[in-house]
C-alpha cells in the first residue's frame, strides 16, 4: 500500500491551466516535502476546497463539498520553493471546477492529502504495458502519465495502448519519452488484437478504463496467461470521492465476490482481482 499520512496544506496556483496529454491540469506549489510519496504519484488524489473564506466564514456554501484532483505530475520548480504538482481538473461543468480555473496565479488553495493508494510497480518487472480507454475517459492517460519515468529509468520497457474514436492530437503525446511504445485502437477489434498481442509479453498492467471493461480484460489475460494473478493488472477506478475516509460511503464499488468496498480508502488503484474474475 502507497498510503502516507494525510495533513491539510495551503497551495498556491503556480500559473495557467496546462493541457498535458490532452487533458487540463492545475499546477500547483506545495510547502516543500509536505506531500512527499513512496512509489509513483499515479492514482493518488487531493480533496481541494473551492470556495473562499473571510473573517472565518464561507463566501459560497454551495461548494461546501470538496472535489477530488488526482496527481499527474511531481517535481522540484526551477525558481519557486517548494514542490510543483500538477493536479488533473476535469474539464466539465461543475461549479468547484469552474471556480479553479478562475483562480489567478498565486492564490491560495486549501488541500487534504495525499489520499488512497496509488499504482506500485514491482522491483522484478520490466515490461509494462499501459491501457487507456480514451473514449470512456479523455483524462485516462493524463492519470497514468507519472508511471512512464519510474519504468524508464529503471532500463524497462513501455508500451501505451489508446482505445480512442478516431485520430489522436499529436500535441497530447509530443512531451511523451521517446522510448515509449505506443498503439492506438481506433475499434474494438483493433483493441482486442493488440491487447491479444501485448498481454504475452507485458510483465504488470497498469489500466485506466471503465467498468464494463474489467471483465473483459480479465478474460482476454486469462486467454493468454491461463489464469488472472494477483498483482498482474491494476485498475484505477472512477468513483465518486467526497470524504477519503470512508465514512459516506458515496464511493462504493462491486468486487468480484459480490460485495463492496470503498474506493476512496482501499483504492482508487485495484487489483483486477478484486474487481472481475
Amino acid at each position: 500500500m502507497n498510503t502516507s499520512p494525510s495533513i491539510s496544506l495551503t497551495a498556491h496556483i503556480a500559473g495557467p491551466v496546462r493541457w498535458v496529454a490532452g487533458a487540463p491540469c492545475l499546477p500547483l506549489i506545495l510547502p516543500e516535502g509536505s506531500a512527499s510519496l513512496e512509489g509513483p504519484v499515479a492514482g493518488r488524489y487531493f480533496l481541494a476546497r473551492c470556495a473562499e473564506e473571510v473573517d472565518g466564514e464561507r463566501t459560497d456554501w454551495s461548494l461546501y463539498l470538496r472535489r477530488p484532483l488526482y496527481a499527474v505530475q511531481q517535481r522540484a520548480p526551477v525558481q519557486l520553493p517548494g514542490d510543483e504538482w500538477l493536479l488533473h481538473l476535469p474539464p466539465d461543468e461543475d461549479p468547484g471546477h469552474g471556480w479553479l480555473r478562475r483562480r489567478s496565479e498565486g492564490a491560495s488553495i486549501d488541500l487534504l492529502g495525499p489520499f488512497g493508494n496509488g499504482f506500485s510497480l514491482p522491483e522484478s518487472g520490466r515490461n509494462l504495458l499501459i491501457l487507456a480507454d480514451l473514449t470512456d475517459n479523455p483524462g485516462w492517460l493524463a492519470l497514468l502519465l507519472a508511471l512512464l519515468e519510474p519504468m524508464l529509468d529503471r532500463g524497462g520497457r513501455v508500451t501505451l495502448l489508446l482505445r480512442l474514436d478516431g485520430s489522436l492530437d499529436e500535441a497530447a503525446l509530443s512531451h511523451l519519452p521517446i522510448a515509449v511504445e505506443i498503439h492506438t485502437a481506433p475499434d474494438e477489434s483493433a483493441w482486442e488484437q493488440a491487447l491479444a498481442t501485448a498481454i504475452p509479453w507485458a510483465d504488470q498492467i497498469c489500466a485506466g478504463v471503465g467498468r464494463g471493461r474489467y471483465t473483459a480484460l480479465a478474460q482476454a489475460i486469462q486467454a493468454k496467461r491461463f489464469r488472472l494473478e494477483e498483482g498482474f493488472c491494476q485498475v484505477l477506478v472512477q468513483a465518486d470521492i467526497l470524504c477519503a475516509v470512508g465514512a459516506c460511503l458515496a464511493c462504493v464499488i462491486p468486487t468480484a465476490n459480490g460485495g463492496i468496498t470503498r474506493a476512496c480508502t482501499h483504492g482508487p488503484v485495484f487489483d483486477l482481482t478484486r474487481l472481475a474474475q
